[in-house]
């Protein structure tokens, strides 16, 4: 029976996609201008206090199907 193993390098890209919408969620916050409000499907939606403009953040889901031959 063969195993099928995730490709390292799509891991490496994924981690580096996650770290940057991590670092981008971290400064809406920060600015104190922003609060989270709800999850739509792969999206965090945040709200800017002041005008109540919606602000979709998605967030990088690694493709199961994505698997090195």
């Amino acid at each position: 029976m063969a195993y099928k193993f995730t490709n390292p390098s799509l891991v490496s890209h994924f981690n580096r996609i996650q770290a940057i919408a991590d670092k981008f969620e971290a400064d809406l916050i920060a600015s104190g201008r922003f609060k989270y409000v709800r999850t739509e499907g792969n999206k965090k939606i945040y709200v800017e206090k002041t005008t109540g403009r919606e602000v979709p953040v998605k967030i990088p889901m690694l493709p199961q199907k994505q698997i090195a031959s």
